[in-house]
């Protein structure tokens, strides 16, 4: 092995110092977001919907469909409540004489249907959008069509029927009345957050973008303008429509929803993982990561020692 070390040029020797400097450094990277995730999941309190507080929250419950609905994956068709679709196609291409394959995404998505929690009697509502998903269902399999001509998936095939096939369609489900494990930020919505002042504005803002629409129902004289008594008659109108809307908005409820918290620091992660096998993930995860660092930058060390003291 040192004979290996010093018989590379300088170049070559720079080069390879480089990778592994860069193979380290990412490798605690990932070694410090593992970290920061484990410690958010042993920090946060577990609550119960009911007395949950406004703010970063650690909850856990049943997924259930919005009103009792739910969506199909776009490939399997599978029900479920959130989805991860992918297409990869296989290219042939020759490097240095050499014959290799690789898969490129051609199709890609997610989800951000929003869905519900139940924990006992409470529900809140959980919006997907941008979070972290652990666990759930996966399915793989293989064809030679651009969009899969199978649906139902139930399981994944072997690498054996990826032979001869140039399409790989891959998706990762999480189905309704599974038990999830959420982190994220709990916050309650009221629909009765605007005045009937601020509803009759938005209106009135909202009619003076289609200017045809507006002239067509106002003006009144035809002369292709808007003047001061017509706008009175607008104005009133959309007094009346904001009195209307304002009322129906009172009876509407207001909604708890879990979301990705404001504060990018903190994650937002969905799993299908109990809280202690989640963890155990993040531990290892952490662990192997840092391993390997401390590895790549022993070697990185040793290098520099060898290739230093050799004669050049």
């Amino acid at each position: 092995m040192v004979d290996i070390v010093v018989s590379f040029s300088q170049q070559e020797f720079q080069y390879l110092l480089m990778l592994l400097l860069l193979a380290a450094s990412g490798c605690f990277y990932f070694f410090v977001h593992q970290w920061k995730r484990l410690r958010f999941i042993a920090d946060t309190p577990t609550t119960r919907l009911r007395s949950a507080h406004q703010g970063y929250v650690e909850v856990i419950g049943k997924g259930q469909g919005e009103q009792g609905e739910i969506i199909y994956a776009p490939l399997s068709n599978h029900p479920c409540l959130w989805f991860d679709s992918r297409i990869d196609q296989q290219q042939t291409f020759v490097e240095q004489g050499r014959t290799q394959t690789c898969w490129n995404a051609v199709y890609r998505n997610t989800s951000d249907r929003r869905f519900q929690l139940i924990d006992g009697n409470s529900h809140c509502y959980v919006d997907p959008g941008r979070a972290e998903v652990a666990g759930g269902e996966t399915l793989v399999w293989y064809g030679n069509t651009a969009w899969p001509d199978r649906v139902h998936i139930l399981e994944s095939q072997s690498a054996v029927y990826a032979v001869g096939k140039h399409y790989r369609y891959s998706e990762q489900v999480i189905l309704p009345g599974q038990c999830l494990y959420i982190l994220g930020q709990y916050r309650t919505l009221s629909a009765t957050k605007q005045s009937v002042r601020e509803v009759m504005i938005d209106l009135l803002n909202g009619w003076k973008e289609d200017q045809t629409a507006l002239k067509r129902r106002f003006d009144s004289d035809g002369n292709g303008r808007i003047d001061q008594a017509e706008w009175e008659v607008a104005r009133r109108q959309a007094f009346s429509e904001a009195q209307q809307r304002h009322a129906q908005s009172v009876l509407t409820p207001d909604e708890n929803i879990l979301a990705r918290p404001d504060d990018s620091r903190r994650p937002f992660i969905i799993s299908t993982f109990s809280q202690t096998a989640l963890a155990k993930h993040y531990r290892r995860n952490a662990y192997v990561a840092l391993s390997v660092c401390v590895l790549l930058t022993g070697i990185a060390m040793w290098m520099l020692s060898v290739y230093g003291q050799a004669p050049h």
